[in-house]
């Protein structure tokens, strides 16, 4: 289209159809110049370039036409009817909108939701089932009658990442394989240091983060692998617990979800809705329909689902949350002590006695720190180093395993250091098929050893 100056005249007729209601791309057509010049025009005489639109609008008249025509209501003579309907306009096309994108949200979580739960029939659907017959030991005193609680916190144990020495500098080092030894270890360890004390239950806590799913939430695409970590955790964990549960009297598993098994999309932050919509959650759920199934009548599963779990240990109440929230100050001790001082304001105003020991994961750096009676005891994880952590502290693989007191409250604790389990062969734990080339995969061995362990 040939350039032409913009005239006197050129200008009067612009901003007479610009009184008159018509839009930037209609009054270029009714002149005969691009939309684009009409618009800096427009900006240029400080006017807006936009229009709300209204329906039944009268057709464009042609260029050649010297007359002026108005909408109704554009001249200076409109009453307040016009814009009341035209704001009702405006305001029931958003609701329309608003209405239309909620539906197309919905329908798509719903397709997400049948695909991931398909595939996660798939997977699970050989899950054992046989009824073992594992014999409680008795309770074990001390010589004043009293006996302990053992409280094992497990949690950060991200199943399924990979951390590649070659991309942390060769300080980190994780993978499925790495995953399965800590795991055995941890059993071994936990179960020697509790024989050598009189224990009356064992608590075991799970922090969180149990698998590492997806945190950018692209669940749309490879789902395959995310259902697998969770197989491979139930796998995992199933003779995990069973292992615990021949060396202590009772047990009782309470669990949270963390901040990276959170699915489906669209969740980029936390706390947000359906936090317990979970990898975490049907993790836990698994695991103790398995535990019912096979009959282990001294393990107890407690489906509560909270973003803070209040646990009775005799005399002694604990907290546990994965600790995703909990920020500020140094190694977030800011945010601790918010956490105390929010909690025991809490319980005051319910009537209920405070929280004595809090338990929390998400930092994969383990401590104590004293608060009033009672302590913060920060959970390690299974990863070590990774390309998140060699931002901050460095902090080995490990997880915490304490004893309360019936009186004196907690007495000891202990750090289980990870990084030093190997992997056996045979595999520790009988996996299928497909979660033991999952597993060998990631395991340099010759072929002789990765048909051991296929044996196992």
């Amino acid at each position: 289209m040939k350039w032409s100056r913009w005239t006197p005249e050129a200008c009067s007729r612009l901003m007479d159809l610009y009184s008159g209601g018509y839009s930037a791309k209609e009054i270029a057509a009714m002149m005969g110049r691009t939309e684009h010049a009409v618009r800096l025009r427009l900006l240029g005489s400080g006017c807006s370039s936009r229009r709300i639109k209204t329906d039944n609008e009268p057709l464009l008249p042609s260029p050649a036409d010297a007359a002026v025509p108005k909408r109704p209501g554009a001249d200076g003579a409109c009453g307040a009817d016009h814009y009341e309907s035209r704001a009702r306009a405006e305001l029931e096309a958003q609701l329309t909108r608003r209405e239309e994108r909620g539906k197309v949200e919905q329908a798509k979580r719903l397709l997400l939701e049948d695909r991931i739960a398909g595939e996660f029939s798939r997977v699970l659907s050989d899950l054992p089932r046989t009824p073992l017959k594992i014999a409680a030991p008795p309770v074990i005193r001390d010589a004043d009658g009293s006996a302990l609680t053992a409280v094992l916190v497990v949690g950060d144990v991200h199943l399924g990442q990979i951390v590649c020495p070659h991309e942390t500098a060769g300080f980190g080092c994780y993978n499925p394989a790495i995953a399965l030894a800590r795991v055995r270890h941890l059993e071994i360890e936990a179960a020697r240091i509790m024989s050598e004390r009189p224990i009356e239950k064992l608590i075991v806590l799970f922090a969180g983060d149990m698998v590492h799913g997806k945190l950018n939430h692209s669940l749309e695409e490879d789902v395959d692998p995310v259902a697998r970590q969770v197989d491979l955790a139930i796998h995992v964990f199933f003779p995990f617990l069973c292992g615990l549960a021949m060396g202590a009297p009772s047990v009782e598993v309470y669990g949270v979800e963390g901040n990276h098994g959170r699915w489906p999309g669209g969740q980029r932050k936390m706390p947000t809705e359906r936090r317990w919509s979970s990898l975490d959650s049907i993790f836990y759920n698994s695991l103790g329909a398995l535990c019912t199934h096979a009959g282990l009548r001294n393990v107890r599963f407690d489906d509560g689902v909270a973003s803070r779990r209040v646990i009775e240990a005799g005399n002694f109440r604990l907290q546990l949350q994965h600790g995703d929230q909990v920020r500020g100050g140094a190694f977030c001790t800011g945010g601790m002590s918010r956490e105390v001082a929010n909690s025991t304001l809490r319980h005051v105003q319910s009537g209920r006695r405070p929280v004595d020991y809090y338990v929390m994961g998400d930092k994969h750096t383990s401590s104590t720190m004293s608060f009033g009676k009672g302590a913060f005891i920060v959970n390690g994880s299974f990863v070590g180093p990774d390309n998140f952590g060699l931002n901050f502290a460095a902090a080995p693989p490990s997880q915490t395993l304490f004893f309360l007191h019936p009186l004196l409250g907690k007495t000891e604790t202990h750090e289980i250091r990870l990084d030093f389990a190997k992997l056996q062969l045979p595999l520790p734990y009988p996996l299928k098929e497909s979660l033991v080339e999952l597993v060998m995969s990631h395991q340099p061995a010759s072929p002789a050893a990765k048909q051991l362990a296929f044996a196992a």
